[in-house]
């Protein structure tokens, strides 16, 4: 059963390895445990274009030839889906097929004029203009948070509700007071709380795929040079940009334990 969440991979771990651009107007798409996975439909449709007899890489290629094995499909949206670098032997639709959104249709590969297993997304609307997928997909959270941050986050004993607050405002009801261990616990908490704050960028909310955009959400320096910084700091030796060591980079920041540099 396919969560309502929208995703592309079917074991809905999407890390978005190359952005959106007017020079790249599509996604490319890999897991997060960098697995080769199964790809699935993002909304139902008919598909339109598929080609399922491509078995190599070839980088020479050019036009419709540089997809490889690929799947279009004509979604009930009116907007137009292009799954594309699918592994040959995968593709398992045909043309004039319904497919059910949710449906598996192959499995990324790197066939046609590709580098490493991929995902290439492509959704155009009904006018045949290309859209950034991004605002269809919805990539997964970490679902592993450190505990220290989670203890800091998870801690409601600093905080006073909103119930609390309606209480005072309308009865005698007065908040109990805090004991000297109570203080004690905030003081500690608090102190942790700065320590994280100094040492590490923290985006634990970011549910996207890019570390470029997750520390431009923060207000962070997300050029190159700054995560080559990052990177050294954080143990990544010979930075080069590629999507493992940006996958790297995304997940401790997610954890709120990327050092700063």
């Amino acid at each position: 059963m396919i969560d309502l969440v929208e995703h592309v991979l079917e074991n809905m771990n999407e890390v978005i390895s190359n952005d959106y651009s007017q020079e790249h107007q599509a996604l490319d798409i890999i897991s997060g445990d960098c697995s080769q996975c199964d790809i699935i439909a993002l909304d139902s449709g008919i598909v339109e274009e598929v080609v399922k007899n491509v078995k190599y890489t070839d980088h020479s290629t050019s036009g419709l030839a540089t997809y490889g094995n690929y799947v279009k499909i004509k979604q009930n949206n009116g907007k137009s889906a292009l799954y594309a670098h699918m592994e040959y032997g995968s593709v398992n639709v045909n043309l004039g097929d319904y497919v059910e959104k949710g449906a598996i249709i192959g499995t990324m590969g790197q066939t046609g004029n590709a580098f490493g297993n991929h995902l290439h997304l492509e959704i155009k609307d009904q006018g045949g203009n290309s859209e950034n997928p991004i605002v269809t997909l919805s990539t997964p959270s970490v679902n592993n948070q450190n505990n220290e941050i989670q203890d800091v986050n998870d801690d409601q004993s600093d905080s006073v509700t909103v119930d609390e607050v309606t209480k005072v405002e309308n009865s005698n009801y007065s908040l109990p007071e805090k004991t000297s261990s109570d203080v004690k616990k905030t003081s500690k908490k608090s102190s942790k709380r700065r320590q994280i704050q100094d040492e590490y960028l923290n985006n634990i909310t970011y549910s996207g795929g890019s570390i470029v955009d997750g520390l431009k959400e923060i207000g962070c320096d997300s050029s190159f040079d700054y995560r080559e910084k990052l990177a050294i700091k954080n143990g990544i030796t010979n930075y080069r940009g590629s999507y493992e060591q940006n996958v790297e980079l995304l997940s401790l920041l997610k954890k709120g334990m990327l050092l700063k540099a």
